[in-house]
């Protein structure tokens, strides 16, 4: 029989090894997702594509600069143009800045690539590949790097949950629930390139520096400290924020005693590494544009006195709490923190309520395309302390259990939703309440891609009390700048203020729009936002189900053509008889070629018998 003590060490072990465990777990499913998604089912554009999105702009600097020596960009994007066979493509994360191009994006996560990226380099040298910047084994290793950050982000959450004195079962939960239960997954399988995996690590290991600096200061831990702080802000500056709630991490120590041993002057080891690494940004800008100072998004910025709360939080377009549903009772555990609660519930809510007012006062508070409130995932680290005091709390089984079926649906459900997601039954582009529940739990291959519709919010700073240009069509003569505008015939109901509709039939593939040089429009650069409003009537039912509104712009910038088309339903419609408004609403990217040529047209590739009336086009530019 082993003796007490023995005893004692067993059963401490094995609570030791849960976390533990669960952990290793993580690990091991998420580098099998990983390889399964990219380089076995065959879905999508497979490695090709784990750098991408808003990821190809924080990762250029890599390339650029270390390849192609080129800080003005042409080098990168023109090797970019020929390795995607695309001799119109456009990067997107470019902005010009006094007539220079600039990347929007700071360098944090090129920082944090930089091993991954050498890497690459070495690979492709070895197996005589071209080193570009964009081939297999920079993909590869992009992709490992952010697996890499993903696991050291949730390495450090561990070693915080740990100081907190949770459970070890608690903390074995709440990894794998933030991890599963969140769009965390969704973009660590996803869109690995993105920014988010790496600043959902940077914030947790500084998190991790401040509480073990109160505990035993060192000189260590203060470049730690700066070190990690300075690659938050490059990462995306409003993480900032991070430092409302670091006193709920300094275990006890007052916040102007651990200012005071953090920023000393004898020790000025975190002034240093974070001064260091904070100056690589204005070497960047001035390489760039020969300025050391530069105002990276020209063209975007905040509406602080009217942010969308209630939109960013529970709306259907992307609000945090329906796609992300762990998160309304991971909130509860404010309730239950250990501690002193008195210090812990005003940090919490004032760190809250900040970061809600900030991220839901961005112009586009539904941050474009994407699953969910993406800026929140950075703090993920800091909701799972939260999340972990609400599970360690219950002092009944049933309560307990109660928590834990509540976890495991919110799991589930946002497994579930991350796969219709990723295979294009949720929109990534458009959602409302109709939208959602039209898929909501749907499977059948009949609801994917089914949806269409398309609502922007007016790009930043837009004059719609001024339109650039307004185009009605009541089809009751020919109008200027308008196309196919025949046939269209007297007809009383369907008409709705008018007298005449525009008749498609099957043969009768293309239908109304506008077509209209720029510089009639205007001579500057600037994007445009488009308002269309049109009447249907539906002769017969789904004839509208696969018609089709399509936005152009012919030599955008001497060398890219814009195009996006979508469906005029929302959802499917399979009514007749009556007639519905319809509206839409989209940005147009910045038109630098006062010759493009602008179209908006109806395209009917269904064939299907339905009319179209009253059709209203306006666009405008910038205040």
């Amino acid at each position: 029989m082993p003796t007490p003590s023995q005893e004692e060490k067993l059963k401490l072990h094995r609570a030791l090894s849960s976390s533990l465990a669960a952990f290793i777990f993580i690990v091991i499913a998420m580098i099998a997702l990983f390889s399964f998604t990219r380089f076995i089912t065959g879905v999508g554009r497979g490695w090709k594509s784990i750098i991408s999105g808003d990821g190809i702009g924080y990762y250029a600097c890599l390339p650029s600069l270390l390849i192609y020596g080129d800080p003005s960009w042409e080098k990168f994007t023109g090797a970019e143009r020929r390795i995607y066979g695309r001799s119109d493509y456009n990067p997107q994360y470019l902005t010009l800045v006094n007539g220079r191009q600039v990347n929007k994006y700071l360098s944090g996560e090129s920082l944090l690539l930089l091993p991954f990226f050498t890497a690459g380099v070495m690979f492709s040298w070895i197996t005589g590949s071209e080193v570009n910047g964009l081939g297999f084994w920079f993909q590869l290793f992009t992709g490992i790097g952010s697996l890499f950050y993903l696991l050291a982000g949730l390495h450090y959450l561990r070693k915080i949950l740990k100081n907190f004195s949770f459970r070890e079962n608690v903390i074995a939960v709440t990894l794998i629930a933030i991890i599963a239960g969140t769009n965390l997954f969704c973009y660590a399988t996803g869109q690995p390139s993105m920014s988010h995996v790496f600043s959902f690590f940077s914030i947790n290991a500084f998190l991790w520096s401040c509480l073990r600096f109160s505990l035993s200061p060192s000189n260590r831990l203060r470049v730690l400290c700066g070190i990690f702080l300075a690659l938050i802000i490059l990462l995306r500056p409003t993480n900032i924020l991070v430092l409302l709630i670091v006193p709920v991490f300094l275990s006890g120590t007052r916040i102007s005693t651990f200012i005071k041993q953090l920023i000393n002057r004898k020790h000025p080891g975190f002034i240093i590494s974070f001064a260091s690494l904070m100056l690589i940004q204005p070497v960047l800008w001035r390489l760039q544009t020969g300025q050391w100072l530069v105002m990276s998004y020209p063209d975007e910025g905040f509406y602080f006195l009217r942010p969308r709360v209630i939109s960013f939080l529970f709306s259907f377009r992307r609000g945090w709490f329906i796609y992300t549903p762990l998160m309304l009772p991971a909130l509860a555990g404010i309730f239950f923190l250990p501690g002193k609660k008195r210090l812990y519930f005003p940090v919490f809510i004032l760190f809250f309520t900040v970061l809600v007012y900030i991220s839901s006062s961005w112009w586009c508070w539904y941050y474009g395309d994407g699953f969910g409130q993406r800026p929140m995932i950075d703090f993920y680290g800091v909701f799972a302390v939260l999340l972990a005091a609400l599970l360690s709390r219950p002092e009944t089984a049933v309560v307990r259990r109660l928590f834990i079926l509540t976890v495991c649906l919110c799991i589930a459900l946002n497994l579930f939703q991350t796969w219709q997601y990723r295979m294009n039954y949720i929109s990534r582009h458009n959602m409302n309440r109709e939208m959602y529940f039209h898929v909501f739990l749907r499977t059948a291959d009949e609801y994917r891609d089914c949806l269409g519709g398309c609502t922007e919010e007016p790009f930043y700073k837009s004059d719609l009390r001024h339109p650039l240009a307004t185009f009605l069509n009541s089809f009751e003569r020919q109008q200027p700048h308008w196309i196919n505008q025949d046939p269209w015939i007297v007809c009383g109901k369907p008409a709705g203020g008018g007298r005449s509709v525009f008749l498609f039939t099957p043969g009768r593939e293309f239908g109304p729009g506008i077509e209209i040089l720029y510089d009639s429009l205007r001579h500057a650069p600037s994007p445009v936002y488009c308002d269309i409003g049109l009447g249907v009537y539906d002769s017969i039912p789904a004839a509208t189900n696969q018609a089709m509104l399509v936005v152009t712009i012919d030599s955008l910038n001497l060398s890219y053509n814009y195009y996006n088309a979508f469906r005029l339903n929302d959802i499917p419609y399979f009514g007749s008889g009556s007639r519905r408004s319809l509206h839409f609403s989209l940005n147009l990217p910045r038109i630098t070629n006062p010759r493009a040529l602008l179209k908006i047209y109806l395209w009917n590739p269904g064939k299907g018998i339905f009319m179209v009336s009253d059709m209203d086009i306006k666009l405008y530019g910038r205040e």
